[in-house]
């Protein structure tokens, strides 16, 4: 399993894609199969580079890993493609998949610790979120921050008058342990273990996925929640 993580912007939750858990899934799948630096790999006698935001796959590798049929991947690639966050390269040996301006969001600057900011007052366009085109999206920056921090402040003094949310459900006991965790973030939490079958067995926490993408997905946060919990996890 590889390590590592991607960018995520909490603007996500205002794209379309954020409406379809299973598309999401799909797509964040794909963020976390591209390369994050140019690789060779060999297919068949032709040693192939596969640059930074690409991943060299099949369409019966990703029908298998996601479940679907071949009807299924080719209208969800064809979506991602139509709008711009997706480009397809096939080849005789499978299929590139290259993510639409990847370094735009997934790029670092000395060593990984700074991220470019725009000018004072400058009008741009951006590749938001987490590097989804927004088709004739246009951001202004400083000012609307300065609004908008403005509006917050006035509306601070009437969310302190709100009556107090209902507490969140959890499935178990083990679902609200794992929920709290530092390592998952509501987003993830929601995402891959909300709907799985999570139990407490001699001691030892089993968790079992809805799916194969899910069940990949959950056993990169092992390590950190057996840390945090002080138990023994499993993924079954």
């Amino acid at each position: 399993m590889a390590e590592g993580w991607i960018k995520l912007y909490r603007n996500i939750q205002d794209h379309w894609i954020w409406q379809d858990p299973v598309k999401l899934k799909r797509w964040l799948d794909i963020l976390l199969l591209v390369n994050h630096k140019e690789n060779k790999i060999l297919l068949g006698d032709e040693l192939v580079t596969i640059k930074r935001g690409e991943h060299h796959t099949s369409e019966l590798k990703l029908m298998a890993r996601w479940g679907v049929s071949k009807t299924t991947l080719r209208r969800f690639l064809k979506l991602l493609v139509d709008e711009g966050m997706l480009e397809l390269k096939p080849t005789k040996k499978g299929t590139t998949l290259k993510v639409t301006n990847y370094n735009d969001y997934q790029d670092f600057s000395e060593g990984e610790k700074t991220i470019k900011k725009p000018q004072k007052d400058h009008k741009e366009t951006i590749e938001k979120p987490y590097g989804i085109p927004q088709k004739d999206h246009m951001v202004y920056t400083n000012n609307n921050e300065k609004n908008e921090k403005n509006e917050k402040n006035e509306k601070e003094g009437k969310e302190e008058a709100s009556p107090p949310t209902s507490p969140r459900f959890y499935p178990s006991p083990i679902h609200e342990l794992l929920a709290k965790t530092e390592s998952l973030s509501p987003v993830s939490y929601k995402t891959f273990f909300e709907n799985a079958d999570i139990r407490e067995e001699n001691g030892a926490i089993k968790i079992k996925a809805e799916n194969e993408f899910s069940k990949g997905a959950i056993q990169k946060y092992i390590p950190t929640l057996e840390i945090e919990t002080n138990k023994k996890i499993e993924v079954i």
